[in-house]
Order: C-alpha cells, then structure tokens, then sequence
C-alpha cells in the first residue's frame, strides 16, 4: 500500500515526498462501513425480501 503525502495531494512510494521533501507518516488503517451505512443495508435488504415475499405470493393466489 502506498503512502499518501498530504501536502501534495499524492500518493508516495518511499517516506520521503519526491516533490515536496517532507517525511510521510505511515498509511492509517481503515475504520471500516459506518453504522448508518449497516443500516441502510439491512433496512435495504429486509424491505426488498418483504417485496419479493409478496409478489410470490401475489403469482401464487392469482
């Protein structure tokens, strides 16, 4: 993984910015999928098998 200068607005391959000359920290570590993104995909997903159920049973009963 690359590390990011900030400065330049780039990513860097050594510690070292080419461009700019200042030392570059380490890539931070990803937090990961906020909880509202979590919801919105459970929510997401409980709705469209609600919708799924009741066409089946709308083709069935018809």
């Amino acid at each position: 993984m690359a590390n990011w200068c900030e400065n330049c607005d780039r990513p860097e391959e050594s510690d070292v910015c080419e461009v700019c000359g200042e030392e570059i920290a380490p890539a931070s570590i990803h937090n990961g999928v906020p909880w509202r993104w979590r919801f919105f995909i459970v929510a997401s997903v409980v709705y469209l098998g609600w919708r799924i159920y009741q066409i089946i049973s709308w083709i069935v009963h018809k």
